[in-house]
């Protein structure tokens, strides 16, 4: 017998459908959201993405054969994101998908390529997977980056870890994984940290 679940609240409803079958993936649809609404209240996609603890894998259009052959994982490589990192390893290992290390630089939060390089090496090879690129990309902004980076290589898909603020913190700081779900072409799956 199927479980009938009212969605009030549909984030809501995913997290108790979520718990209640022991469910480890969430893939929603989305056409996002933009300008005034995107500001003031989101999409049921965003909240679910801000708020999961599952992954969630967020498709953009139709795909009439959807194989993941490159795979970018987008991160700072701080060890914070380490948990994430290895869900997103499990999950190429899974797809047999071929891993690109991105770090995008700004000229808010520049460092230098040999730095970043350093930083994301010692971050690789703390994990027995191999199969993987590293890249660092300049762009104005991060997502920008990671868009421009996906569309230059063809990724199949964008992958990155969220922190899941809320309330006031979210409203200040933003989500670059929500700005993505947005406005991506490309399906992403996010990593809750």
């Amino acid at each position: 017998m199927r479980d009938h679940v009212e969605f009030h609240e549909i984030f809501k409803g995913v997290f108790h459908v979520c718990e209640k079958q022991n469910i480890d993936l969430i893939i929603m649809g989305s056409n996002g959201v933009s300008n005034f609404k995107e500001i003031l209240i989101g999409s049921n996609t965003e909240k679910v993405v801000r708020t999961s603890t599952n992954p969630v894998l967020v498709i953009k259009k139709e795909h009439e054969n959807f194989k993941i052959k490159d795979f970018v994982f987008a991160s700072d490589f701080k060890d914070e994101n380490k948990t994430s990192y290895k869900v997103a390893i499990q999950f190429a290992e899974i797809l047999k998908a071929k891993l690109h290390l991105l770090m995008v630089n700004t000229p808010n939060k520049f460092i230098t390529s040999s730095k970043a390089k350093n930083r994301m090496e010692k971050f690789a090879s703390s994990f027995d997977f191999t199969k993987y690129s590293i890249n660092i990309y300049n762009d104005l902004s991060i997502e920008t980056g990671i868009m421009n980076f996906s569309e230059s290589i063809k990724v199949d898909l964008i992958g990155m870890s969220t922190h899941g603020r809320q309330g006031i913190s979210h409203f200040f700081n933003g989500s670059i994984s929500e700005d993505l779900v947005n406005h991506a072409k490309r399906p992403i799956i996010t990593f809750k940290i």
